[in-house]
């Protein structure tokens, strides 16, 4: 009789050939698994550094300190988040951001030195901490954009940098680029991979089987 219980003689590829077929093709695994995150990282910087980029420019979360008038409680270079504030318990003391009266478009961050009362109206005297003397203007209520939540340190040169061409040919377009180039590299390690698997799958066995 002949009997084979357990036995894989005859059939498929010999253990010891698959296993140094595996050895060999261990560097292109690990080559392909560092591509992969290489891959994933850059695609992961770009979308976010774009989609920081367009909240930005519609949204305008973040205002940027051009000035150096409140010096050192805010830095140029420094971005800040408004938060909103009801103008009738604004003090004095209080930091507030407002439209700029000699500027349109544009936004002053001033502390608040005196408050002034006329009937409904309420106007603010504002100066910067490192003027020497008070703002010229009166703020009414109405200019009164919030107060600021949050200061983030140099963020808003970042911000200025990355709306730059320069700064978003490097840090969105070229890290795009690379992903793009990773993935096509990634494309060609499955080839060979799989190519040289073939290969080896196909180194004929050995038959012999006991009778």
């Amino acid at each position: 009789m002949l009997r084979m219980e357990g036995s894989t003689r005859g059939q498929g590829v010999p253990i010891f050939h698959l296993g140094v077929a595996m050895e060999r093709h261990e560097p292109y695994r690990v080559a392909r698994g560092l591509f992969r995150f290489a891959a994933m990282f850059l695609i992961a910087i770009a979308m976010g550094l774009a989609l920081l980029l367009i909240a930005q420019r519609i949204f305008t979360p973040f205002n940027v300190v051009a000035s150096g008038s409140m010096s050192p409680q805010y830095e140029v270079g420094d971005a800040v988040v408004l938060k909103d504030i009801k103008t009738d318990e604004i003090k004095v003391g209080d930091v507030i951001v407002f439209l700029d009266p000699e500027k349109t478009g544009y936004y002053v961050i001033h502390r608040v030195i005196g408050i002034e009362e006329g009937g409904p109206a309420r106007f603010f005297l504002t100066k910067g901490d490192k003027n020497p003397v008070a703002d010229d203007w009166k703020i009414a209520a109405g200019e009164v954009a919030g107060g600021v939540a949050m200061r983030l340190p140099r963020f808003g040169s970042f911000l200025d940098f990355l709306s730059s061409p320069k700064g978003y040919l490097s840090l969105i377009a070229v890290p795009g680029v690379l992903s793009l180039l990773l993935v096509f590299l990634l494309s060609i390690f499955d080839r060979v991979d799989r190519a040289r698997t073939a290969r080896a799958m196909a180194v004929p066995g050995t038959s012999n089987p006991h009778m």
